[in-house]
């Protein structure tokens, strides 16, 4: 009985193993089929020529953000970033702490962003973020074996799009105007509207900023979020803290995400800066 209950143990073990060899063999795949997406995307971009919007034509306060933030930085084609924080989510509302490396490309909207949230070292998760040339994919695993939540189709696509376009705060050479992206007037003058298109998708973000010309925070209802009757589309606010100048652009080194509902705010990811650099 004892023999057969071992048994039982290490084919299940076995089965746990191979499950998660698997899933990191795709993964690894798949990652590398969208970095080499994304490779052939900037190729394309540099040899394009698309009409830039004047600096002097979009609002003053985009202009006097871009100002302190760009300066005379060049360009960023490939953008590299570490970030430690927590998560949560409405399935698990306890934090877990979160680390993450994430990629983005910077003349061309595209992400791939990996982490690891951990509640104990029993229960922890993986996330992966991919987006490329209007295509975004996601998956939330346990142990990194077990998928949870898998998003793709429209509302993914639209979803990682506009993630990208918040995150530009941390690469703000990509938020000069021009080519894919163009910035909007609100009816204030401390907020702007930016407008990112690519491959058919577009999405909008409002820019509230600072007096001195930083980014307070940024709003969008172009974001997507699980709910147990499938995709809402609902508010989305990031705030910007504790403004940086690294590598001669200035960006924030501490954010926070949180979902708008009628219920109140719900904040699900808080997330700090650790290294990041550009090429």
């Amino acid at each position: 009985m004892v023999s057969k209950i071992l048994v039982i143990m290490l084919a299940a073990i076995g089965a746990i193993v191979a499950v998660a060899v698997a899933s990191i063999v795709i993964g690894r795949y798949r990652r590398r089929r969208l970095v080499r997406r994304l490779q052939a995307a900037v190729e394309e971009r540099r040899r394009q020529v698309l009409p830039p919007q004047p600096l002097e034509a979009v609002p003053e306060a985009v202009q006097r953000y871009l100002r302190r933030a760009v300066g005379s930085a060049p360009p960023a084609e490939w953008i590299e970033i570490h970030e430690e924080g927590e998560f949560r989510s409405f399935a698990n509302p306890r934090w877990g702490k979160l680390r993450a490396r994430a990629i983005y490309t910077g003349t061309v909207p595209g992400m791939v962003w990996n982490a690891r949230v951990w509640y104990s070292p029993l229960r922890w998760y993986t996330i992966e973020l991919l987006y490329a040339a209007g295509i975004g994919r996601g998956s939330m695993k346990l142990w990194n074996a077990f998928v949870l939540f898998d998003p793709d189709g429209p509302e993914a696509n639209e979803a990682l799009l506009v993630r990208v376009l918040m995150e530009t705060v941390w690469f703000p050479t990509s938020l000069v105007p021009g080519g894919l992206l163009r910035w909007e007037s609100l009816d204030r003058p401390d907020a702007a509207r930016a407008v990112l298109s690519d491959r058919g998708i577009t999405i909008r973000a409002d820019f509230y900023f600072t007096p001195e010309g930083d980014v307070d925070r940024i709003v969008t209802l172009d974001k997507y979020r699980d709910a147990d009757t499938g995709y809402e589309r609902d508010q989305c606010t990031m705030h910007c803290r504790n403004w940086q100048t690294i590598a001669g652009v200035r960006i924030p080194t501490e954010v926070s995400l949180e979902w708008n509902l009628e219920q109140g705010a719900f904040e699900y990811m808080r997330r700090r800066i650790i290294a990041v650099r550009y090429s």
